[in-house]
């Protein structure tokens, strides 16, 4: 594996950690929410795609270490990264989790249609 396709797979990894967890959020947040709000729970979204990404890279780089870091090694890296990031991802949108994450929005007031 080239270093240019070993990084070119860090970066799809963040991506993916990253773009998960804020569309999952865009598309349970109900629209009535306001903007500043919006912002502080995308960016606790994206707050937590970073700690996914890289609380689930710390095992797999830590035998990516011991082999030299090699280009030649990194294969093994990236798979048992995936099922990481994939697990943690499925354990934050367990229903305890969600449930959590939704109950810091709140009572969202309904529209007043006239």
């Amino acid at each position: 594996m080239s270093r240019q396709r070993v990084a070119l797979l860090f970066v799809l990894y963040f991506i993916v950690s990253v773009a998960i967890p804020v569309v999952i959020v865009a598309f349970a947040m109900p629209s009535e929410v306001s903007i500043s709000r919006m912002t502080s729970l995308i960016g606790a979204a994206i707050e937590l795609g970073i700690k996914i990404y890289f609380l689930s890279g710390v095992l797999p780089f830590a035998v990516w270490g011991a082999r030299g870091f090699k280009a030649a090694n990194a294969r093994s890296l990236f798979i048992p990264w995936a099922i990481l990031i994939l697990l943690a991802f499925v354990r934050a949108l367990s229903t305890s989790s969600i449930s959590l994450f939704l109950s810091s929005w709140g009572q969202v007031a309904p529209l007043n249609v006239e």
